[in-house]
């Protein structure tokens, strides 16, 4: 009974599975997140009482731009020095493993496979 059911909305939730997919792909697009970026610094200037139109909301834009991309460039940094010191962690504890088999090649890590 349940079985014959669920079959006969197989369908509708397929209908419905592929609607959302479809929209959370949309939703995910680059040019809508770049939208939604351009309205929160429009909402930011706004916050600080600069009108729509002029000089000091095209300078607010802009410096809300250089902040962002400030952001995002030095979270690019903090991922590149964290990725060479988990690398160069890798090789220091390589390091260490041949000393301690140079010293005492029996130990169960110096085996070989």
């Amino acid at each position: 009974m349940i079985m014959s059911s669920f079959a006969t909305m197989r369908p509708v939730l397929t209908s419905i599975g592929v609607l959302a997919i479809t929209a959370l792909g949309i939703a995910a697009t680059p040019a809508h997140a770049q939208g939604r970026k351009h309205r929160e610094d429009a909402r930011t200037c706004a916050s600080f009482g600069i009108g729509y139109g002029t000089p000091g909301y095209g300078n607010c834009m802009l410096e809300q731009q250089h902040r962002r991309d400030f952001k995002q460039r030095k979270t690019l940094e903090e991922m590149a020095l964290t990725s060479q010191i988990a690398k160069d962690g890798q090789i220091m504890a390589e390091r260490a493993r041949r000393q301690r088999c140079d010293r005492n090649p029996d130990r169960h890590e110096c085996r070989r496979r």
